[in-house]
């Protein structure tokens, strides 16, 4: 998807164990706010909309996994106490 683009602009721009949520322009909590509207709108904006959350979604699952794994490994993560707040919820702390 295009969504992921924005990881060339990082600093290196493949970083192991790097959470994408709140790090990169297009995976900031702003931005989702941007696609929850999204779903709002027409065709094809509303499907475009559901493709951008969902992979979102699976951007945080892969974060929340990485952590319930290595929790040093995403010490400096950007959207920490979400990924922390959610390994709680599920029970993987």
């Amino acid at each position: 998807m295009l969504i992921d683009l924005d990881h060339l602009f990082a600093n290196p721009i493949f970083q192991h164990n790097r959470c994408s949520i709140n790090f990169h322009p297009l995976h900031t909590y702003y931005a989702a706010i941007g696609y929850f509207v999204l779903l709002f709108l027409k065709k094809p904006l509303n499907i475009i909309g559901i493709g951008l959350l969902l992979h979102l979604i699976t951007d945080l699952i892969d974060c929340v996994f990485t952590y319930s794994s290595c929790k040093s490994c995403l010490n400096n993560a950007p959207a920490i106490k979400l990924i922390e707040g959610i390994s709680k919820l599920i029970g993987l702390n």
